[in-house]
């Protein structure tokens, strides 16, 4: 019995492995698949959080989409290289790493922070023609707890259907 079993688990990396982009092509494949599964979460949660009536929505997703697009630009800049087998950054070796392979990594934080920094300030300001500026400043703020509670809720789910296998 245990034969097909692993025939079939066998087969079923094979097709994944089959589907999957080289790296080359699409070395962010696993997050771009992430981003693009969680965003019509994303956009109900923010709509629902920040009470957006139909012409504020209307109004605030395009400069919305612009402002992610450059966001996820940004940090697709500056995102290592080196990728698990499912497109995700790998963890660096952070206790084991030159002390100018640290310098850099830092250094590289914060230049990405500094222009992560400089998009929200852009979009601040052309979100605020679209909602009151109340709800900009509340959309931090949501993103942040959208991170923590449907993003957070995904993996934890996620985490308890592999160990029922």
């Amino acid at each position: 019995m245990l034969v097909p079993t692993l025939n079939a688990q066998n087969h079923r990396n094979d097709r994944h492995r089959e589907r999957r982009a080289p790296d080359s092509v699409c070395q962010f494949h696993g997050a771009r698949n992430l981003h693009n599964k969680l965003k019509p979460k994303k956009v109900g949660y923010i709509t629902q959080e920040l009470q957006l009536t139909e012409q504020e929505a209307k109004d605030f997703w395009p400069i919305y989409d612009k402002y992610e697009q450059e966001l996820m630009a940004v940090r697709d800049k500056h995102r290592p290289k080196d990728t698990t087998q499912d497109g995700f950054p790998q963890r660096p070796d952070f206790l084991n790493m030159s002390n100018s392979k640290a310098e850099e990594m830092f250094t590289n934080h914060f230049k990405v922070q500094k222009e992560v920094l400089a998009l929200e300030e852009k979009y601040f300001n052309e979100m605020k023609k679209a909602i009151p500026v109340q709800k900009v400043n509340m959309l931090f703020h949501v993103e942040k707890r959208f991170l923590t509670e449907v993003i957070g809720k995904n993996f934890r789910d996620k985490d308890k259907r592999e160990r029922r296998r």
